[in-house]
This record gives C-alpha cells, structure tokens and sequence, in this order.
C-alpha cells in the first residue's frame, strides 16, 4: 500500500469521477484506475462501485477512507515536522478567512511577511461553511472566521475577539439619523446581507426567527467588501460586525435593540489532532497582536 495510492483513493471518493479526478491529480485515468485497482486487490475488497462514468464508495471504502485520509494526514504532518526543524525561513502557509474578516489578518499579514519575507502565504476567502470543509479536508492550515453559536465544536479553537453586530447604512441613508432600531423596524427595512452560509447572517436570522421576524433581503453578496460598496447610494443597509467596516468613515453604524446579546466572536480554527507547523504558530502571534487593536 502506498501513499500515492491513498491519496489517488481519497480523491476518487470526493469527486466519484475517475476522470476528473485524474485530470486534478495531474495524471491518465488509466493510471489512476490501474493504481485504485491495485489498492482493492491488496485489501482483496472492492473500494468503489462502477456505474457507467460514475464511480460510488462502497461500504468498504466508506469505511476504508477515515483511515486512508488520517493516513496521508500523518505523512505530511511528519514531513512538515522535518521541515520545521530546519527553521521557519522558507515554506508555504495556507490561510482560510472569511470576507469580514480581512482587514484583520491584512494586518497581521504586513507584520508577518516583514518578519518572513520568504514564506509564501496563500489565502482562501470563502463562507464560514465552505472554509471549514476545507480545514476537515486538510486543504488549509488554519481558518478565521465569525462563530455561529453551538457549530464547529469539533475543532480546536483560539478566541480572537467579540464584535458587535450593527445595523449600518451609508450616511445619506434615509435612517441614517437613528440613534437605535428595533428589530421590528429592521425586518421592515431592504436589506442588503451576506448570502446564507455567513456566520453573520446565521446569527442574525435566528434571533429574528426567535421574534417570529423575517428580514427583507433584497440582495445577498458573497462578498462584504461588494456589500459595502452597494451602500453607497443610501438606498440600502445591511447588517455586519463593527469588525467588518473598521476604516468605513462614510457608514454608520446603528445598535440594534434586542433583548440578546448581538455580538459575534471571531475565532481562529485548527483542524483537530494535526501538527501545527511553526509558520502557523508565528502568523497567529502577530494575528493576535493585530486582534488586540481590533474595536469591540
């Protein structure tokens, strides 16, 4: 059994398409159908069922492919080991981050690449969701990313900091006047928000759906910084962390009445049992620094 072979495994179960996922591990399908086959006639077990193009996990390899992925995992946990052993200078750091989280890790970035200039850093933004599938997949080596309450309690987590929730508007808007709005005002307002899958929005709705409110979404951007932009109009307002509008001077920001509690905490999210490689833990020192300087 090889490493290659596992890897070639795991690949094949994610797409259940040899071809495509051949044409992502840069190699012939022939190949990679000779490689698979070799692997089911070592555990003399079928891995996959054949139907037509597709390929399906068969029980055995569903059951096979905890072990090959935790596999794969501890290799490159040990060659990553090696690696740090002879220092931190050089290497790659793979980040996830979620949209309203960028202007934090910009500035744990520009002191980070000052202190190492030759670590390449490679950053996926992405929802809260999809970015945490990647860091279960051991495609990142860390995520920043907004909490939802009671989700991801499976990983190992490093609190950041909290930050209020906001109605904000730009300051042509027509409500940009209030000192305050309630959540009924709110769910009568047309509200630009970040699509579902948003920490932001989860936490949003489900105080609303506890009020027995529905928000008007008019519009819902995968992108804060685009969310942003659209408020300059003054026709529409959305609902964000403090967080995610620092530096914003031509948006307001509005407390939004309600008997809970309406602040988000942004956490960092290790994939659990991995081996955190010294880059990682030099990025999360300045992460940290730059969280200190970041408004409640």
């Amino acid at each position: 059994m090889e490493l290659r072979q596992l890897k070639y495994f795991k690949k094949a179960c994610e797409l259940e398409n040899f071809s495509e996922a051949a044409r992502l591990l840069h190699i012939s399908q022939s190949t990679l159908s000779q490689q698979i086959k070799q692997l089911e006639e070592e555990l003399d077990v079928l891995l996959f069922d054949r139907i037509g193009k597709r390929i399906i996990p068969t029980e055995a390899g569903r059951a096979f492919l905890p072990y090959a992925h935790q596999a794969i995992q501890d290799a490159e946990n040990g060659k990553q080991i090696i690696r740090d052993l002879k220092g931190i200078e050089t290497g790659e750091l793979h980040i996830g981050v979620t949209y309203s989280l960028g202007p934090l890790l910009i500035s744990a970035l520009s002191t980070f690449t000052q202190a190492y200039p030759k670590i390449k850093v490679i950053i996926t933004f992405g929802t809260s969701d999809a970015l945490m599938e990647q860091l279960e997949n051991s495609e990142l080596d860390f995520v920043l990313s907004f909490k939802p309450q009671g989700m991801y309690e499976n990983f190992d987590m490093l609190l950041l900091f909290t930050s209020r929730l906001r109605f904000v508007v730009h300051r042509s808007h027509p409500l940009a006047g209030l000192s305050s709005i309630t959540l009924k005002r709110l769910a009568q307002t047309p509200l630009i928000l970040p699509e579902k899958g948003f920490a932001t929005r989860k936490k949003i709705e489900k105080i609303c759906k506890e009020n027995q409110l529905e928000l008007q979404a008019g519009i819902e951007i995968n992108d804060v910084h685009t969310i942003i932009h659209s408020l300059s109009d003054g026709q529409w307002g959305t609902i964000l962390t403090q967080a995610a509008i620092r530096g914003e001077a031509n948006l307001v920001q509005i407390p939004i009445l309600c008997p809970d509690q309406l602040t988000s905490q942004a956490f960092l999210f290790w994939p659990p049992g991995s081996y955190r490689k010294r880059s990682s833990l030099a990025f999360v020192t300045h992460l940290v620094q730059a969280a200190n300087h970041t408004p409640a």
